[in-house]
Protein backbone atom coordinates (compact mmCIF):
# COMPACT_ATOMS: atom_id res chain seq x y z
CA UNK A 1 0.00 0.00 0.00
CA UNK A 2 1.29 3.42 -0.97
CA UNK A 3 0.44 6.34 1.31
CA UNK A 4 2.72 8.79 -0.50
CA UNK A 5 1.47 8.12 -4.05
CA UNK A 6 0.42 10.95 -6.34
CA UNK A 7 -3.16 11.83 -7.22
CA UNK A 8 -5.59 9.51 -8.97
CA UNK A 9 -7.02 11.31 -12.00
CA UNK A 10 -10.16 9.82 -13.57
CA UNK A 11 -10.98 11.09 -17.06
CA UNK A 12 -13.03 10.15 -20.10
CA UNK A 13 -15.58 11.63 -22.46
CA UNK A 14 -18.76 12.81 -20.70
CA UNK A 15 -21.37 10.03 -20.29
CA UNK A 16 -18.68 7.35 -20.33
CA UNK A 17 -19.37 6.12 -16.79
CA UNK A 18 -16.83 8.18 -14.87
CA UNK A 19 -19.36 8.95 -12.13
CA UNK A 20 -20.06 5.24 -11.72
CA UNK A 21 -16.36 4.38 -11.52
CA UNK A 22 -15.69 7.21 -9.08
CA UNK A 23 -18.43 5.85 -6.81
CA UNK A 24 -16.86 2.37 -6.99
CA UNK A 25 -13.40 3.68 -6.16
CA UNK A 26 -14.72 5.84 -3.32
CA UNK A 27 -16.19 2.77 -1.62
CA UNK A 28 -12.60 1.66 -1.06
CA UNK A 29 -11.60 2.50 2.54
CA UNK A 30 -8.42 4.27 1.42
CA UNK A 31 -9.52 6.11 -1.73
CA UNK A 32 -11.35 9.44 -1.90
CA UNK A 33 -11.81 11.14 -5.27
CA UNK A 34 -13.56 14.50 -5.27
CA UNK A 35 -16.25 15.31 -7.78
CA UNK A 36 -15.86 17.40 -10.91
CA UNK A 37 -13.96 20.64 -10.30
CA UNK A 38 -13.13 21.49 -13.93
CA UNK A 39 -10.02 22.96 -12.33
CA UNK A 40 -8.11 23.32 -15.57
CA UNK A 41 -10.87 25.28 -17.28
CA UNK A 42 -11.87 27.55 -14.40
CA UNK A 43 -8.49 28.07 -12.74
CA UNK A 44 -5.45 26.84 -14.67
CA UNK A 45 -6.45 28.54 -17.93
CA UNK A 46 -6.79 31.77 -15.96
CA UNK A 47 -3.75 31.30 -13.72
CA UNK A 48 -2.04 34.39 -15.12
CA UNK A 49 -4.81 36.55 -13.69
CA UNK A 50 -3.71 35.78 -10.15
CA UNK A 51 0.01 36.36 -10.54
CA UNK A 52 2.71 34.37 -8.80
CA UNK A 53 1.10 32.14 -6.16
CA UNK A 54 4.40 32.06 -4.30
CA UNK A 55 3.36 35.54 -3.16
CA UNK A 56 1.09 35.23 -0.12
CA UNK A 57 -1.27 38.04 -1.11
CA UNK A 58 -1.70 36.74 -4.66
CA UNK A 59 -2.20 33.23 -3.30
CA UNK A 60 -4.91 34.34 -0.88
CA UNK A 61 -6.71 36.14 -3.71
CA UNK A 62 -6.58 33.05 -5.96
CA UNK A 63 -7.81 30.81 -3.15
CA UNK A 64 -10.73 33.15 -2.41
CA UNK A 65 -11.77 33.14 -6.06
CA UNK A 66 -11.51 29.35 -6.20
CA UNK A 67 -13.68 28.90 -3.12
CA UNK A 68 -16.42 31.04 -4.64
CA UNK A 69 -16.97 28.47 -7.40
CA UNK A 70 -20.12 26.42 -7.06
CA UNK A 71 -18.21 23.33 -8.13
CA UNK A 72 -15.97 23.71 -5.10
CA UNK A 73 -18.76 24.57 -2.68
CA UNK A 74 -20.60 21.44 -3.79
CA UNK A 75 -17.81 19.28 -2.41
CA UNK A 76 -19.24 19.79 1.07
CA UNK A 77 -15.96 20.79 2.69
CA UNK A 78 -15.33 23.16 5.58
CA UNK A 79 -14.46 26.22 3.50
CA UNK A 80 -12.74 28.08 6.31
CA UNK A 81 -10.41 25.16 7.00
CA UNK A 82 -9.90 24.57 3.30
CA UNK A 83 -8.95 28.22 2.80
CA UNK A 84 -6.44 28.06 5.65
CA UNK A 85 -4.91 24.89 4.21
CA UNK A 86 -4.64 26.23 0.66
CA UNK A 87 -3.24 29.60 1.67
CA UNK A 88 -0.56 27.77 3.66
CA UNK A 89 0.39 25.22 0.99
CA UNK A 90 -0.69 26.15 -2.55
CA UNK A 91 2.34 28.08 -3.77
CA UNK A 92 1.70 27.24 -7.45
CA UNK A 93 -1.26 26.43 -9.65
CA UNK A 94 -0.53 22.67 -9.70
CA UNK A 95 -0.16 22.71 -5.90
CA UNK A 96 -3.50 24.52 -5.60
CA UNK A 97 -5.17 21.62 -7.39
CA UNK A 98 -3.14 18.99 -5.55
CA UNK A 99 -3.86 20.37 -2.09
CA UNK A 100 -7.56 20.75 -2.87
CA UNK A 101 -7.69 17.04 -3.75
CA UNK A 102 -5.64 16.10 -0.72
CA UNK A 103 -7.82 18.12 1.67
CA UNK A 104 -10.98 16.53 0.25
CA UNK A 105 -9.66 13.01 0.81
CA UNK A 106 -8.42 13.74 4.32
CA UNK A 107 -11.78 15.29 5.23
CA UNK A 108 -13.35 11.94 4.38
CA UNK A 109 -10.75 9.96 6.33
CA UNK A 110 -9.07 8.70 3.15
CA UNK A 111 -5.38 8.38 2.36
CA UNK A 112 -5.35 8.24 -1.45
CA UNK A 113 -6.69 11.36 -3.13
CA UNK A 114 -7.69 12.42 -6.59
CA UNK A 115 -10.43 13.86 -8.75
CA UNK A 116 -12.86 13.09 -11.57
CA UNK A 117 -13.43 15.62 -14.32
CA UNK A 118 -14.24 13.99 -17.67
CA UNK A 119 -12.96 16.89 -19.79
CA UNK A 120 -9.55 16.73 -18.14
CA UNK A 121 -8.90 14.04 -20.75
CA UNK A 122 -8.33 16.94 -23.15
CA UNK A 123 -5.38 18.17 -21.07
CA UNK A 124 -4.17 14.84 -19.71
CA UNK A 125 -0.60 15.37 -20.88
CA UNK A 126 -0.38 18.69 -19.05
CA UNK A 127 -1.78 17.18 -15.85
CA UNK A 128 0.77 14.36 -15.98
CA UNK A 129 3.50 16.97 -16.46
CA UNK A 130 2.21 18.63 -13.29
CA UNK A 131 2.03 15.35 -11.41
CA UNK A 132 4.53 12.80 -12.80
CA UNK A 133 3.63 10.38 -9.98
CA UNK A 134 -0.12 10.54 -10.71
CA UNK A 135 -2.20 7.54 -11.73
CA UNK A 136 -4.33 8.42 -14.75
CA UNK A 137 -7.40 6.26 -15.39
CA UNK A 138 -9.00 6.69 -18.81
CA UNK A 139 -12.53 5.29 -19.00
CA UNK A 140 -13.63 4.65 -22.58
CA UNK A 141 -17.17 3.86 -23.71
CA UNK A 142 -18.57 3.05 -27.15
CA UNK A 143 -18.83 6.48 -28.82
CA UNK A 144 -22.26 5.64 -30.21
CA UNK A 145 -23.58 5.07 -26.69
CA UNK A 146 -21.87 8.26 -25.52
CA UNK A 147 -23.55 10.28 -28.26
CA UNK A 148 -26.93 8.62 -27.63
CA UNK A 149 -26.67 9.48 -23.92
CA UNK A 150 -25.53 13.06 -24.53
CA UNK A 151 -28.72 13.67 -26.49
CA UNK A 152 -30.68 13.43 -23.23
CA UNK A 153 -28.49 15.88 -21.30
CA UNK A 154 -29.74 19.44 -20.74
CA UNK A 155 -26.16 20.65 -21.18
CA UNK A 156 -25.52 18.62 -24.34
CA UNK A 157 -24.43 20.35 -27.53
CA UNK A 158 -27.53 19.38 -29.49
CA UNK A 159 -25.31 18.20 -32.33
CA UNK A 160 -24.47 14.56 -32.98
CA UNK A 161 -21.29 15.52 -34.83
CA UNK A 162 -20.13 17.84 -32.04
CA UNK A 163 -20.70 15.13 -29.41
CA UNK A 164 -18.85 12.56 -31.53
CA UNK A 165 -15.95 14.98 -31.93
CA UNK A 166 -15.84 15.47 -28.16
CA UNK A 167 -15.46 11.69 -27.68
CA UNK A 168 -12.71 11.68 -30.32
CA UNK A 169 -10.91 14.66 -28.79
CA UNK A 170 -10.99 13.13 -25.30
CA UNK A 171 -9.49 9.90 -26.63
CA UNK A 172 -6.85 11.80 -28.56
CA UNK A 173 -6.04 13.95 -25.53
CA UNK A 174 -5.14 10.88 -23.48
CA UNK A 175 -3.35 9.16 -26.37
CA UNK A 176 -1.05 12.18 -26.64
CA UNK A 177 0.35 11.08 -23.29
CA UNK A 178 1.90 8.08 -25.03
CA UNK A 179 2.51 4.70 -23.45
CA UNK A 180 3.04 5.16 -19.72
CA UNK A 181 3.09 2.85 -16.74
CA UNK A 182 0.97 5.34 -14.80
CA UNK A 183 -1.89 5.36 -17.37
CA UNK A 184 -4.58 2.70 -17.43
CA UNK A 185 -7.39 2.37 -19.97
CA UNK A 186 -10.65 0.85 -18.73
CA UNK A 187 -13.51 -0.01 -21.06
CA UNK A 188 -16.94 0.82 -19.65
CA UNK A 189 -18.41 -2.33 -21.16
CA UNK A 190 -15.83 -4.55 -19.46
CA UNK A 191 -16.35 -2.72 -16.17
CA UNK A 192 -20.10 -3.39 -16.08
CA UNK A 193 -19.75 -6.98 -17.33
CA UNK A 194 -16.86 -7.99 -15.08
CA UNK A 195 -16.80 -5.40 -12.28
CA UNK A 196 -14.81 -7.38 -9.76
CA UNK A 197 -12.13 -8.42 -12.23
CA UNK A 198 -11.77 -4.87 -13.54
CA UNK A 199 -11.68 -3.35 -10.07
CA UNK A 200 -9.02 -5.85 -9.02
CA UNK A 201 -6.99 -4.77 -12.05
CA UNK A 202 -7.53 -1.15 -11.08
CA UNK A 203 -6.44 -1.78 -7.51
CA UNK A 204 -3.28 -3.48 -8.75
CA UNK A 205 -2.60 -0.43 -10.91
CA UNK A 206 -3.12 1.87 -7.91
CA UNK A 207 -1.08 -0.30 -5.56
CA UNK A 208 -4.04 -0.88 -3.25
CA UNK A 209 -5.66 -4.11 -2.03
CA UNK A 210 -9.02 -4.94 -3.57
CA UNK A 211 -11.99 -4.38 -1.27
CA UNK A 212 -15.29 -6.16 -1.90
CA UNK A 213 -17.22 -3.02 -0.91
CA UNK A 214 -16.21 -1.50 -4.23
CA UNK A 215 -18.56 -3.85 -6.09
CA UNK A 216 -21.50 -3.42 -3.72
CA UNK A 217 -24.29 -1.09 -4.76
CA UNK A 218 -24.56 2.04 -2.69
CA UNK A 219 -27.65 3.85 -1.51
CA UNK A 220 -29.71 5.62 -4.18
CA UNK A 221 -28.02 8.87 -5.11
CA UNK A 222 -29.48 12.17 -3.99
CA UNK A 223 -28.07 14.73 -6.37
CA UNK A 224 -29.28 18.08 -7.67
CA UNK A 225 -28.12 16.77 -11.05
CA UNK A 226 -30.50 13.97 -12.00
CA UNK A 227 -28.15 12.45 -14.58
CA UNK A 228 -25.92 11.22 -11.73
CA UNK A 229 -28.73 9.35 -9.95
CA UNK A 230 -27.80 5.86 -11.17
CA UNK A 231 -24.14 6.13 -10.18
CA UNK A 232 -24.64 4.80 -6.64
CA UNK A 233 -27.09 2.08 -7.55
CA UNK A 234 -26.63 -1.43 -8.85
CA UNK A 235 -24.61 -1.87 -12.04
CA UNK A 236 -26.99 -1.55 -14.97
CA UNK A 237 -25.86 -3.60 -17.93
CA UNK A 238 -28.90 -2.54 -19.94
CA UNK A 239 -27.21 0.77 -20.73
CA UNK A 240 -24.90 -1.01 -23.15
CA UNK A 241 -25.72 -0.76 -26.87
CA UNK A 242 -28.63 1.59 -26.27
CA UNK A 243 -27.50 3.41 -29.39
CA UNK A 244 -29.02 0.64 -31.50
CA UNK A 245 -32.45 1.79 -30.34
CA UNK A 246 -31.79 5.52 -30.18
CA UNK A 247 -29.63 6.33 -33.21
CA UNK A 248 -30.70 6.06 -36.81
CA UNK A 249 -28.48 4.17 -39.25
CA UNK A 250 -27.24 7.50 -40.62
CA UNK A 251 -26.51 8.86 -37.14
CA UNK A 252 -24.55 5.76 -36.17
CA UNK A 253 -22.62 5.90 -39.44
CA UNK A 254 -21.77 9.54 -38.75
CA UNK A 255 -20.38 8.70 -35.29
CA UNK A 256 -18.36 5.85 -36.75
CA UNK A 257 -16.97 8.24 -39.37
CA UNK A 258 -15.77 10.68 -36.69
CA UNK A 259 -14.39 7.90 -34.46
CA UNK A 260 -12.48 6.45 -37.38
CA UNK A 261 -9.82 3.87 -36.55
CA UNK A 262 -10.23 4.62 -32.85
CA UNK A 263 -13.42 2.57 -32.91
CA UNK A 264 -11.57 -0.68 -33.64
CA UNK A 265 -8.60 0.36 -31.52
CA UNK A 266 -10.79 0.30 -28.42
CA UNK A 267 -12.59 -2.90 -29.37
CA UNK A 268 -15.77 -1.56 -30.99
CA UNK A 269 -16.98 -2.97 -34.30
CA UNK A 270 -18.44 -0.72 -36.99
CA UNK A 271 -22.07 -1.65 -37.60
CA UNK A 272 -22.99 0.62 -40.49
CA UNK A 273 -21.84 1.25 -44.01
CA UNK A 274 -19.52 4.26 -44.26
CA UNK A 275 -21.32 7.57 -44.00
CA UNK A 276 -22.17 9.06 -47.36
CA UNK A 277 -21.62 12.63 -48.50
CA UNK A 278 -25.18 13.69 -47.64
CA UNK A 279 -24.93 12.22 -44.10
CA UNK A 280 -21.65 14.05 -43.55
CA UNK A 281 -23.10 17.30 -44.86
CA UNK A 282 -26.09 17.07 -42.53
CA UNK A 283 -23.76 16.41 -39.62
CA UNK A 284 -21.57 19.40 -40.46
CA UNK A 285 -24.55 21.72 -40.86
CA UNK A 286 -25.97 20.54 -37.53
CA UNK A 287 -22.62 21.11 -35.82
CA UNK A 288 -22.32 24.61 -37.29
CA UNK A 289 -25.82 25.53 -36.14
CA UNK A 290 -25.11 24.14 -32.64
CA UNK A 291 -21.82 26.07 -32.43
CA UNK A 292 -23.60 29.30 -33.37
CA UNK A 293 -26.32 28.66 -30.81
CA UNK A 294 -23.74 27.88 -28.12
CA UNK A 295 -21.79 31.03 -28.91
CA UNK A 296 -24.93 33.15 -28.51
CA UNK A 297 -25.85 31.43 -25.21
CA UNK A 298 -22.39 32.01 -23.81
CA UNK A 299 -22.06 35.65 -24.86
CA UNK A 300 -22.81 36.99 -21.35
CA UNK A 301 -20.15 34.75 -19.80
CA UNK A 302 -17.71 35.76 -22.52
CA UNK A 303 -18.48 39.42 -21.84
CA UNK A 304 -17.74 39.07 -18.14
CA UNK A 305 -14.58 37.08 -18.86
CA UNK A 306 -13.32 40.16 -20.72
CA UNK A 307 -14.67 42.80 -18.33
CA UNK A 308 -13.94 41.03 -15.02
CA UNK A 309 -11.64 38.13 -15.92
CA UNK A 310 -10.81 37.09 -12.36
CA UNK A 311 -14.45 36.88 -11.24
CA UNK A 312 -14.64 33.24 -12.17
CA UNK A 313 -17.64 32.45 -9.95
CA UNK A 314 -19.73 35.05 -11.77
CA UNK A 315 -18.70 33.59 -15.12
CA UNK A 316 -19.51 30.12 -13.82
CA UNK A 317 -23.02 31.11 -12.74
CA UNK A 318 -23.77 32.72 -16.09
CA UNK A 319 -22.20 29.85 -18.02
CA UNK A 320 -24.15 27.24 -16.07
CA UNK A 321 -27.33 29.20 -16.52
CA UNK A 322 -26.81 29.04 -20.26
CA UNK A 323 -26.26 25.28 -20.19
CA UNK A 324 -28.87 24.45 -17.52
CA UNK A 325 -26.07 23.11 -15.30
CA UNK A 326 -22.54 21.78 -15.40
CA UNK A 327 -21.69 18.30 -16.55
Amino acid sequence: MNSEAGPILLVGAPRSGTTLLRAMLNRHPRIGLCDETYFHYWVAQRAGLFGDLADAAQRARAVDRLLELRRIRRLGLDLAQLREHLVATATSCPLLFLELMRFHAQAGGKVRFGEKTPHHALVARELLAWFPDARLIHLVRDPRDVVASLRHMPWGSGSLLTDARLWRDCVDGVERCGARQNLLVVRYETLIEQPEAELRRLCDFLGEPFDAAMVAAGAPARSDRWWFDRAQGAIDGSRRDRWREELSHGDAACVEWIAGERLARYGYAAAERPAGALTKLRGRLGAAAAALQEGVRHLPATFWRVVAPDRIALQERIFDGATDDDE
